[in-house]
């Protein structure tokens, strides 16, 4: 309290209660070791399978885009939220036990496309 009292003002300050986030090792294995070996075979990128992973997870929704002749509607699906970000576009990084529930997710995604995960290099 005395370092928030001790800083000049204004000051735009928020408190909530702490929750365990996924790790850094955690994320390294979705980045490093799930998605290199799907997005090869798949013939997409990681970010291109993280968001598809985040979107069969968290659910989609549309978002209005310009209309263009490939799309006259304007409308295009995005993930209702990520690992990191929640609905709205703020950091809200899951917690470890959902995190552990999306790496199962992905898991489901690389094995429906025949893809071997090579877990041995998760030790």
């Amino acid at each position: 309290m005395a370092y928030v009292q001790a800083q000049p003002l204004p000051l735009d300050v928020s408190c909530a209660p702490w929750k365990a986030t996924r790790s850094n090792e955690q994320n390294a294995l979705l980045f490093g070791v799930l998605y290199p070996p799907i997005a090869e075979a798949m013939g997409y990128d990681v970010d291109d399978i993280h968001q598809y992973a985040c979107g069969t997870f968290f659910g989609w929704v549309d978002r209005k885009v310009p209309k263009t002749p490939n799309n006259p509607a304007g409308l295009e699906s995005v993930p209702f939220r990520s690992t990191t970000r929640d609905e709205n576009g703020r950091r809200q990084v899951i917690d470890k036990k959902r995190f552990s529930e999306f790496v199962a997710h992905v898991e489901r995604i690389a094995a429906k496309a025949g893809v071997f995960i090579p877990m041995e290099k998760v030790a």
